[in-house]
């Protein structure tokens, strides 16, 4: 009996804490996934992609994978980490970027910072990337939308 009511408390205390965290789920979100210079103008490059949320003990952690766009060749997914709140949550994510001078591509390492806030069914936020390249200046946060899918 004592152990039914051990399994029944850890099972109940689970459910309530992926009820509590609203980051938990699956989202369709759109966000800045680089920038394109041509003859010194910046253009951003948007993406939309499925990120999946999920309770991890004491951290939430995020799978980001982005849909194949015209213009943007197909990226592997993303693996995001935060420490859980039940607010405002700061992901971290590390990757790499190409950076394409007059022709000439070179690989750089990216540390990207996702700051995100669910409101019900709708997340919003923002994406800082820092390049480690001395091609690329700093990027100021850009925003990150997204609505929570269903089923």
């Amino acid at each position: 009996m004592t152990r039914k009511l051990v399994l029944l408390l850890t099972l109940c205390h689970g459910i309530l804490a992926a009820q509590q965290q609203p980051l938990a789920g699956t989202w369709q979100v759109t966000f800045q996934a680089g920038m394109r210079i041509a003859d010194g103008e910046a253009t951003p490059i948007m993406a939309t992609g499925t990120l999946t949320v999920k309770l991890e003990a004491d951290s939430l952690i995020g799978t980001l994978e982005t849909n194949p766009g015209p213009d943007m060749p197909a990226r592997p997914p993303v693996r995001l980490a935060a420490k859980a709140s039940t607010g405002e949550a700061t992901f971290t994510a590390q990757g790499k970027a190409t950076i394409n001078i007059n022709g000439a591509e070179h690989e750089a390492a990216v540390v990207s910072t996702w700051v995100l806030r669910a409101k019900g069914d709708s997340l919003e936020g923002t994406v800082a990337r820092k390049i480690d390249s001395p091609d690329a200046g700093p990027q100021e946060p850009r925003p990150v939308t997204g609505i929570r899918k269903k089923g």
